[in-house]
C-alpha cells in the first residue's frame, strides 16, 4: 500500500559505515541522527500495555515504523516484572524505530492486597479519599509514606478497590526470566540515547505524581486527531480512564483495541479442535495460565483464564460495560485469534534472509532463542508452538489494527460478561488464589444482555496472512532501523 508522507522530524541512532564481520552481529559503529518518515498527518497512538515479553515487543516494532501512525503515548502496567524495565525496553524500541518524543508513565494501581498492606509492610489508612483525582463511586486509598510513616505524611499515589490483582505469581519464574529479558536477546536492541528516555515515574518525585488516567485524559486533550487506544495487558488504568473521561473526551477516542480474553464453543476451543490439550478434548477452554507442556493437563486448573483478564477481572469488567454504555468502537482480540497464530520455523528462515532489516534480523533471533526455550519442535512438524504456550498474542492485536483488510477478520458482536471471585473468598485465609478456589475467575462470555454498542470480538483471523504481514513488514525497509543485529552476511 501506498501512502502519501512528509517527513516528520523523529530522530533516531543509526550507524553508518560498519563492517559487519560475523554472520549475525550487533553493530557498535560511530553512529549518525537520521529521520524516520511519517504521513502528514500520522494517527496518534496511546498504547497501554506491561511490554514485559517477547510479542510485546515485535508489536512495538511494527506500530513504531509504520508511516500511518504515531506513538504518542505508552502506559506500562504492573505484571509479572517491574514496570521501570518494561518502560526503558519501550523507549529503546521506539528511538530504534525513530521515534523520539513519545511519553512513558507507568499504569494504575489496583490491588486489594496493596490497599492493606504497602510495599513496606505498612497498613494503610482505612479513610476513603474523594477529591478530585476519584473514581465517582469507586472508594479511593492512600498508602502509607514509606519514608516518614510516623509523621502522617501520605504520597499522592492511590490504589483502587475496583478488583484484584494477582501480578505475576501463578507465572512460572522461568517465563518470568525469560520474558523480562526478551529471551535473552533484548541486550541486541540499541540502548536509547535521546535525552530524557530514560524511566522516571509518573513526571517527577513522589510528590509531584500524578495518575495514569489524568495523564492519558490530559494528552487526549491536546491531540488534534483522534487517537487509536491500543491495550496490550490488564484492564485496570483503561477502566479508570473511561470512568472519569468527559464525554468530550470519550468522542474524541477514534477507537479502542484490546488483547485479552477466550470464549468457549468457538474455534479453538471446541471439543474436537486440534488445539485442545493433550487429546484430552474438553480442557482448553481459552486459559493460558498454566498450560505449558511441563504441567500437562491434568495440573492445568485455569483453562478458562487469560492473562490480561486474570490480573484484573472486575476492572475488565468495567471497562467492557463503559465502552458499550458510552458506545466506544471497540475490538477484543482474544486467544480464539491468538491460538493458532503460532511462531513457526520457516517465519524464522524469513526474517533471517540476507539482505533484512534489523528488526527483522532481531525477531528471527528473538524466536530463535524462544525456540531454544520451548525446547524445539513439538510433534515433529516444524510448529515449535503446538502445543506450547507461545503465540503471537499482542502482535495479532497489532495487526487488527495495521492490516485489517489482510488478516480477513471473524466478527462477533456481543457485550461481555466476566466472572469474578465469589464474595466469601475475600474472607478466607488466602483470599487472593482464584486457581486454587475457583479456576473460572476471569472467565469471558458472550451476553446477549447491556446497554449501549455492543463490542466486536474477533473470534478469527487468517493466521497465515497475518504471520506474512508480519514477516513483510518487519523485513521493509522503508523506516527500517540502521543499526542492529545483522543476518545472513558471510564470515569475514
Amino acid at each position: 500500500m501506498i501512502f502519501s508522507k512528509l517527513k516528520n522530524k523523529f530522530t533516531a541512532i543509526a550507524a553508518a559505515g560498519c563492517l559487519i564481520t560475523s554472520t549475525i552481529a550487533v553493530s557498535q559503529c560511530q553512529a549518525k541522527t537520521v529521520e524516520s518518515e511519517k504521513n502528514k498527518t500520522p494517527r496518534p497512538v496511546i498504547w497501554v500495555g506491561d511490554f514485559n515479553n517477547f510479542d510485546d515487543a515485535v508489536a512495538l516494532i511494527l506500530v513504531a515504523k509504520d508511516p500511518r501512525y504515531k506513538v504518542e503515548l505508552v502506559v506500562v502496567e504492573d505484571s509479572f516484572n517491574t514496570v521501570a524495565h518494561g518502560a526503558n525496553t519501550v523507549y529503546n524500541i521506539l528511538e530504534w524505530m525513530g521515534n523520539t518524543d513519545a511519553e512513558v508513565i507507568r499504569g494504575a494501581y489496583h490491588a486489594v492486597e496493596e490497599i492493606q498492606y504497602g510495599a513496606n509492610g505498612l497498613l494503610a489508612t482505612n479513610a476513603q479519599v474523594q477529591d478530585e483525582h476519584a473514581v465517582d463511586g469507586k472508594p479511593d486509598f492512600q498508602q502509607p509514606n514509606s519514608s516518614d510513616f510516623k509523621s502522617g505524611q501520605w504520597n499522592l499515589e492511590r490504589r483502587n478497590t475496583m478488583g484484584i490483582n494477582l501480578y505475576g505469581q501463578y507465572v512460572p519464574g522461568p517465563w518470568r526470566d525469560n520474558g523480562s529479558t526478551l529471551y535473552g536477546t533484548d541486550h541486541l536492541i540499541p540502548r536509547a540515547k535521546t535525552e530524557g528516555y530514560r524511566y522516571t515515574g509518573n513526571r517527577g518525585m513522589s510528590f509531584e505524581f500524578q495518575l495514569a488516567e489524568d495523564i492519558i485524559l490530559e494528552k487526549i486533550d491536546q491531540l488534534k486527531k483522534k487517537p487509536v487506544i491500543l491495550n496490550t495487558g490488564k484492564l485496570t488504568t483503561m477502566a479508570r480512564v473511561l470512568a472519569k473521561a468527559s464525554d468530550a473526551q470519550i468522542n474524541k477516542i477514534k477507537s479502542v483495541i484490546m488483547m485479552g480474553g477466550g470464549f468457549e464453543n468457538f474455534e479453538p476451543f471446541t471439543a474436537n479442535h486440534e488445539a485442545a490439550c493433550f487429546g484430552d478434548k474438553s480442557r482448553n477452554l481459552g486459559g493460558n495460565i498454566f498450560s505449558h507442556p511441563s504441567f500437562g493437563c491434568e495440573s492445568d486448573f485455569s483453562t478458562h483464564q487469560e492473562f490480561n483478564i486474570l490480573l484484573d477481572p472486575l476492572s475488565a469488567q468495567w471497562a467492557f460495560d463503559l465502552l458499550s454504555k458510552r458506545k466506544v468502537k471497540s475490538y477484543l482480540v482474544p486467544t480464539n485469534s491468538t491460538d493458532m497464530a503460532k511462531v513457526q520455523l520457516s517465519s524464522i528462515k524469513d526474517l533471517s534472509e540476507k539482505g533484512t532489516t534489523p528488526e527483522a534480523c532481531y525477531t528471527a533471533k528473538l524466536f530463535e532463542s524462544i525456540r531454544e526455550f520451548e525446547g524445539g519442535d513439538f510433534n515433529g512438524n516444524g510448529d515449535f508452538a503446538l502445543d506450547a504456550v507461545i503465540r503471537l498474542w499482542d502482535i495479532i492485536a497489532a495487526h487488527v489494527l495495521l492490516d485489517e483488510d489482510k488478516i480477513e477478520m471473524d466478527i462477533v458482536k456481543s457485550y461481555i460478561k466476566v466472572d469474578q471471585l465469589n464474595p466469601g473468598l475475600a474472607k478466607s485465609d488466602t483470599p487472593y488464589d482464584p486457581i486454587t478456589f475457583d479456576p473460572m475467575v476471569g472467565k469471558t462470555m458472550l451476553s446477549k444482555h447491556g446497554e449501549g454498542k455492543k463490542i466486536k470480538i474477533v473470534m478469527g483471523i487468517n493466521t497465515d496472512a497475518a504471520r506474512q504481514a508480519m514477516i513483510e513488514r518487519l523485513r521493509d525497509a522503508k523506516n527500517s532501523a540502521k543499526s542492529g543485529p545483522q543476518c545472513g552476511l558471510a564470515s569475514k
